[in-house]
């Protein structure tokens, strides 16, 4: 293992704002021009996830970065464990979620990440007690892409893991981008694991046809077994012309798992205000509001330029962004050219050598299930072992997401965990 690899979680110098790369200068050429141009013959329905386009529609960001957007209001994460009642923490999750959610400019895409490409930061909390949360991510499939990502945070103990396995596809006016995986957020403490989906991403009004937006849409379900609760949220927004409907509005329910009990019904947009209806009581509580929470706001902190390994999403990118950031496109599409080429080198290089490829920070353990090598884990400061965060065959998510026991195959996780829920709730997705 290289010297930078022993410290990747020892030296993060650079603090800049969170959402840096997202607010870069818009490119002159349209919308309308590239998808015609690019993909004017492409099939309605077909995957897009492997076409190449140019940089004009380019964030200089990877997505592997974009994971640090669930930490845009991280101050909210220390609190859950902390939190007297099961039902207050799931609570706390939901709010948690909503303030992480990604808000998109149309129009826009992050850089799609090459295989082994890796992104790691860190976030320190305000308070001491709460410590550093850090944050590393993977892509550790090309073809499909799939994302993993840890976050940790030992001194308050809890952890996430993640496979993110996005799937865009093409109609025309629109993109809609299902945001395939699982998130397993646990507190170690509580021995408590919280099992969440993600919505659909749609961008539509591509030809000029209806509203230019970008929206999260269909349901999202957060289950906590060993609390008994579930909440199905439905996202929704405008209808296709703007005339109808609220942008980024959700609705939804908190129920009893096991029996199908309302407890709190949901209501409200995801990023202004949400709140919360107790069922008995009538009582109308905020659950979340983007402005209120703004002083759970954080930096992301990252490590020097010479502490990059060279698979890391700053590196892999930097020549690529720094053209986007100077307004040059031409300069820019070659050097995204430069890395894709690479990419095909890499790839014929490992075929001509009978070479299988290995995520350098994850195990696979089976199916879509990625976590955090232990000698990886080791390097985070009082981090928790694996057998110390039960990530074993009888842990109750792995079981939700496997119930039958057998090896998954490809997407089956997510599939079965939405069939069960949903025969459960009696509600259809």
């Amino acid at each position: 293992m290289g010297e930078k690899e022993k410290n990747m979680f020892g030296c993060f110098t650079e603090e800049e704002e969170l959402l840096r790369g997202e607010d870069a200068p818009d490119s002159e050429v349209s919308v309308i021009k590239v998808v015609t141009e690019v993909l004017g013959n492409v099939k309605s329905g077909t995957d897009v996830s492997n076409i190449p386009l140019p940089a004009s529609v380019l964030d200089p960001v990877s997505s592997l970065e974009k994971s640090k957007k669930s930490m845009q209001r991280g101050e909210l994460l220390p609190r859950i464990p902390k939190m007297e009642t099961a039902e207050e923490r799931f609570l706390g999750v939901i709010r948690w979620i909503l303030s992480g959610l990604p808000k998109e400019k149309f129009g826009k895409k992050p850089y799609n990440p090459i295989l082994g490409e890796t992104f790691r930061c860190c976030f320190k909390h305000k308070d001491p007690e709460n410590g550093v949360t850090y944050l590393v991510c993977e892509q550790v499939s090309h073809h499909p892409p799939i994302t993993a990502t840890h976050l940790n945070n030992p001194s308050v103990g809890w952890e996430v893991n993640s496979v993110s396995k996005p799937e865009p596809r093409f109609y025309g006016n629109y993109v809609e981008i299902k945001l395939n995986g699982i998130s397993r957020l646990y507190l170690h403490d509580l021995d408590e694991e919280y099992h969440l989906t993600r919505p659909t991403v749609f961008q539509s009004g591509l030809l000029g046809i209806g509203t230019k937006r970008v929206e999260l849409m269909g349901l999202s379900y957060v289950v906590c077994e060993k609390s008994n609760l579930v909440a199905i949220i439905d996202f929704k927004g405008k209808s296709f012309f703007g005339m109808t409907g609220v942008q980024h509005s959700v609705s939804g329910s908190i129920r009893k798992l096991d029996s199908d009990e309302v407890i709190y019904e949901v209501e409200g947009v995801w990023d202004g205000v949400v709140k919360t209806t107790n069922v008995k009581t009538g009582e109308r509580t905020t659950l979340y509001s983007k402005e209120e929470s703004a002083e759970d706001a954080m930096h992301v902190w990252l490590p020097p330029e010479s502490d990059l390994e060279e698979t890391n999403s700053l590196a892999v990118w930097k020549k690529c962004s720094d053209a986007i950031w100077k307004k040059d496109s031409k300069l820019a599409n070659e050097e995204k050219k430069a890395v894709e080429d690479a990419q095909r080198a890499h790839r014929k290089e490992r075929e001509e050598n009978k070479t299988e490829w290995k995520p350098q920070y994850f195990d696979n353990l089976g199916g879509d299930a990625y976590f955090l090598k232990e000698e990886i884990l080791k390097q985070i400061p009082k981090a928790r072992s694996r057998e110390e965060s039960q990530l074993h065959e009888s842990s109750p998510i792995r079981n939700l997401q496997n119930p039958s026991g057998k090896e998954p195959k490809s997407g089956e996780g997510l599939q079965s965990v939405t069939k069960r829920v949903t025969k459960l709730l009696k509600v259809s997705k």
